[in-house]
């Protein structure tokens, strides 16, 4: 004979409505600011605040609200009228934590312990009468994918009650009309939550009866002899209730039932204030209005004293811990962001990793708000500008009066077979891929021919022009970039930044420029820093022994093409980007010397970084100015001084005059002398052996 099926039991009704977690997005976008900048791989409990209102319709959760100023230490004072709830907020570093806490009972029992603890401790001691906010205590556990925006978390408010059945009611639910209560007693009610400082937030408090009239009192007056003569009938506990259903009272109840029995045990009459909307006058804005209807209610409850020693006792038994953890909840904050600013948090997490787990010293906001003149498109400028935005660098100018060809974009890296095909200008080019990269970016372009030394071909106008911009230009920038392909294209712009470090401060609103070279050989590549503010080092043209000439005219095919070794560019200006970084991170910035143990938490600042793919290998160095440099010397900072632009027109015409001005000139003639004597001695030498 088969056997009988059983019925399941039937499932017994809520005796209290749980609370819901409902965080606003910017309660997960303080956490997400203060998980990259603060906290980091620290995963300690932190205090946070949340509040519940009253219940204001029916058929709606029961929630507890959180924001962004839940985590200050001093939160404000919730809305008016509603209830303050304190905790913790852990939130774990990686998902599989988060997941192996949420299948450990054990572990989410015992991670409650502490505030178990404080809530017992506050209840005996008679604090909790006197901040009854202190018996609504939450646990949140979350986890944060900061690179998808996708926070997972669960809440719950613990509670200590008696075990077994609980609190016993000792008669059935009923409206406040029928319990006693008037419309006016509500609406001052409603009032003294809404604007007296002394229940700001607490939640609870008394409504006793005197005369005809009743009157709001604090929950401490429970234990004054004023209030403890009152009879049964004249006194009413009233609290924020967040519950909608009719014979359900919020959450929160059972912990104040457990205040009262502690300090005043027996029989009470418990009002579920549902009606923060009651007007002094009586009236009613909230649903219900259209009837008159008043939605809280009346439960009436009996405690004892020793159900609330059982459930207060040390240790804290499990039985009379109720957590009752709410569902999992995900929330996708991409939803509601802006695809542009996503990006943007993405970029900075990628460096804010990098001070999480190595370099606890790095201001990555020291790279990020520089702005960077590129002066060059190209192999070398595209380069540059994609190792600035891996830093999170978004204020960068391109400059370039070159357009895309079909060879540059295989070597060229911001530019497409697009670009060559519609013949794009680089500047243009390149800007719009940095804000297709990086959209948040402050990217500009600037199409203009750079005036060059032995270049007499623009007109005085048009090269005046030129000139002006391009000293516009360096002076609005922190850093300039000499990343062309001729030699000659350097000048001007090294002159310019060289003669911006003499400037008086009071003529210059802002600190000079820096200026840094990036040239490249065939497998060879120099990355250099000119000198800054005081601090001495040899400029790209140091070395060099003639003026700069006309070297594009009359290139065979060979000497058109830039003939490199296709991976050097990207380790030149990596290199020079990340010698960048480590002057933002030095205690003196631009002026950090070459010499000497690093300072920069991202190691040493050369002066000059020489690299050579042949036997990969990179040398740093130390270097002088040179006294009779074609464009750093004294003498010529001099001259473009007290010339100025007259004097960038004579060398755009003859740039020979260079080597006179600077004293290069009578040195070499020099230098000639000495070498033929050396020689003929030499030889006489020689010949005599």
């Amino acid at each position: 004979m088969a056997a009988a099926k059983q019925q399941a039991p039937a499932q017994q009704p809520l005796d209290f409505e749980p609370l819901l977690p409902a965080p606003d997005i910017s309660f997960w976008q303080e956490l997400s600011r203060r998980k990259l900048d603060v906290w980091r791989l620290d995963f300690s409990q932190v205090p946070i605040a949340a509040y519940f209102e009253a219940s204001q319709a029916s058929g709606v959760p029961a929630k507890c609200f959180l924001h962004s100023e839940s985590f200050e230490a001093q939160a404000k004072p919730p809305p008016p009228g509603a209830a303050t709830v304190s905790g913790e907020l852990l939130n774990f570093n990686t998902e599989e934590e988060f997941r192996a806490f949420l299948g450990d009972a054990a572990a989410r029992t015992a991670s409650l312990t502490e505030a178990t603890q404080k809530l017992r401790e506050d209840i005996l001691s008679g604090e909790a009468l006197r901040d009854p906010s202190r018996l609504q205590r939450l646990f949140l556990c979350s986890f944060a994918n900061l690179k998808k925006y996708h926070f997972s978390y669960l809440m719950t408010l613990p509670v200590l009650r008696p075990a077994g059945a609980g609190w016993r009611r000792f008669q059935a639910p009923c409206s406040v009309e029928a319990a006693g209560l008037t419309q006016d007693a509500l609406a001052d009610l409603a009032r003294s939550l809404r604007e007296e400082p002394r229940l700001a937030g607490a939640g609870a408090c008394l409504l006793q009866r005197s005369g005809e009239a009743w009157s709001v009192e604090p929950l401490a007056e429970l234990q004054t002899p004023r209030v403890t003569a009152v009879g049964e009938e004249e006194l009413f506990v009233a609290f924020v209730d967040p519950s909608s259903g009719e014979d359900v009272p919020g959450w929160p109840l059972q912990n104040l039932l457990l205040v009262l029995a502690k300090h005043r045990p027996g029989r009470h009459k418990i009002l579920a204030f549902r009606d923060p909307q009651l007007s002094s006058t009586g009236g009613y804005s909230g649903t219900g209005a259209a009837t008159g209807q008043l939605r809280s209610r009346v439960f009436f409850y009996e405690t004892s004293s020793e159900l609330a020693d059982a459930a207060l006792a040390e240790p804290i038994k499990a039985e009379c811990l109720r957590a009752r953890w709410s569902k999992i909840a995900t929330t996708d904050l991409t939803r509601f962001m802006d695809s542009t600013k996503i990006a943007a948090n993405a970029v900075d997490l990628n460096v804010k990793l990098m001070k999480w787990r190595v370099l606890p010293q790095l201001e990555p906001e020291k790279m990020q708000d520089l702005r960077v003149l590129l002066l060059g498109s190209g192999t070398l400028g595209c380069g540059v500008a994609r190792a600035l935005m891996g830093w999170g660098c978004r204020k960068m100018t391109f400059v370039d009066s070159g357009k895309v060809s079909f060879s540059n974009p295989v070597r060229q890296s911001l530019f497409t077979h697009r670009d060559a095909a519609e013949g794009r200008p680089k500047a243009l080019a390149a800007r719009e891929a940095v804000e297709a990269v990086l959209p948040d970016a402050e990217a500009k372009d600037v199409q203009m021919d750079i005036p060059m030394p032995g270049h007499p071909h623009q007109s005085a106008d048009a090269l005046r022009a030129s000139v002006t911009q391009l000293q516009d230009l360096v002076r609005s920038h922190d850093v300039v970039c000499m990343l062309t392909d001729s030699r000659e294209s350097r000048w001007l712009p090294s002159l310019l930044v060289a003669a911006a470090q003499l400037e008086e401060s009071a003529e210059s609103a802002r600190p000079p420029p820096l200026g840094l070279t990036v040239a490249l050989g065939f497998d060879s590549f120099l990355v250099s820093r000119q000198s800054y503010m005081g601090s001495p080092s040899a400029c790209y043209f140091c070395n060099d022994v003639t003026a700069p000439a006309d070297s594009l005219a009359f290139r065979t095919l060979d000497q058109q093409c830039t003939v490199t070794r296709p991976g050097l560019s990207g380790l030149a200006t990596s290199a020079a980007v990340e010698l960048l970084a480590a002057l933002t991170q030095h205690g003196l910035g631009f002026r950090a010397p070459g010499a000497g143990p690093a300072e920069s938490p991202l190691g040493s600042t050369p002066h000059q970084i020489r690299g050579y793919l042949a036997d990969f290998r990179l040398a740093p160095a130390d270097t002088e100015p040179f006294s009779r440099c074609i464009c750093c010397s004294e003498k010529v900072l001099q001259r473009y001084k007290d010339e100025g632009m007259a004097f960038v027109e004579k060398v755009i015409a003859d740039s020979s005059i260079l080597e006179e001005i600077s004293g290069l000139a009578d040195m070499k003639a020099a230098l000639r002398e000495d070498e033929v004597e050396t020689f003929d001695d030499f030889s006489l030498d020689d010949e005599d052996e």
